[in-house]
């Protein structure tokens, strides 16, 4: 299962940018890089609002009008539209998904990669997680905090581990569930879908603690027994990248510089690349293969 971070106020802020800077023709031939450039254009807009808004701020002037139609507070509003399921704001939404998926797929089936389902965050509801939240806080698991829902491990498991754990927000001041609650209401309900033997998180070495905050919750929920078959798998990040910014390699680029690198090198024995029936394909697979070992032999 590729579980995708499908939801989200990101999201009201790139359907912001196609309104203003979109091109259907683009978005037809390159999804995915035509909603990266957007993505970056936006939040650079956004980026140098905040700072004028900080600016006026400054100089003690009035910024109520300018935060309440900034592309921030614009953002929110459209997200807003998608969790009540306004029609056109999700439809955008799950064209600009389902276009993004079908490159997924082209470019995971070049290193033989293939998922039996795309799911996302998008697909665990509200009221499931409405339900977990209750959950919490009926067995005493979560508690108020300034108007907010929280974990205090401290006061649920003594010694380090307690404190290790943290204090994770479950819920914001608004009611809107965070990462933490959606994961919880994902975990169980997989469980009753797939009744799994085992499940095994693939996820970055910087969700450590949230996968850890994840299964004790599980098991002080009383289902250690499904807590105990899960499993978190971390993996390192790529340093300097940043979507916001625009620091993004994209897989796809790489696997054609490789390939480029592969036939250049093919071609210096001419005898030998007589022979080679087809010298594109095979300097393809020779890349692919190159930087699959490349990543493999690196600590994880």
């Amino acid at each position: 299962m590729n579980y995708l971070g499908d939801w989200g106020k990101q999201y009201g802020l790139l359907a912001l940018a196609f309104e203003k800077y979109g091109d259907e023709e683009e978005l037809a031939k390159d999804p995915i890089n035509h909603l990266f450039q957007l993505y970056v254009r936006i939040n650079n807009d956004m980026t140098a609002e905040k700072e004028e808004i900080a600016k006026k701020k400054e100089a003690g002037e009035d910024i109520t009008e300018l935060e309440a139609i900034s592309l921030d507070e614009q953002a929110r509003q459209y997200f807003k539209k998608m969790t009540d399921r306004d029609e056109a704001a999700l439809a955008q939404w799950k064209r600009f998904r389902d276009l993004s998926i079908v490159r997924y797929e082209k470019t995971y089936a070049r290193l033989n990669i293939h998922f039996d389902e795309y799911s996302g965050e998008s697909q665990v509801s509200e009221d499931s997680m409405d339900k977990m939240a209750k959950l919490m806080e009926e067995k005493g698991i979560s508690k108020e905090d300034k108007g907010a829902q929280l974990v205090d491990f401290s006061e649920l498991i003594p010694g380090k581990e307690g404190k290790s754990l943290e204090r994770p927000l479950v819920r914001k001041r608004d009611g809107t569930a965070l990462y933490l609650t959606r994961d919880i209401s994902e975990l169980l309900s997989r469980h009753e879908k797939y009744k799994f033997d085992k499940m095994i998180y693939v996820v970055a070495s910087q969700q450590n603690l949230h996968l850890r905050q994840l299964f004790k919750i599980v098991e002080l929920l009383g289902f250690k027994d499904i807590a105990d078959k899960c499993q978190h798998v971390n993996f390192g990040m790529v340093k300097g990248m940043s979507t916001r910014r625009g620091t993004v390699k994209f897989l796809d680029d790489i696997l054609r510089d490789v390939a480029d690198k592969m036939h250049e090198l093919m071609r210096k024995n001419d005898f030998k690349y007589q022979q080679v029936a087809d010298p594109e394909q095979t300097a393809d697979t020779l890349g692919i293969s190159s930087v699959m070992v490349q990543d493999m032999t690196g600590k994880r």
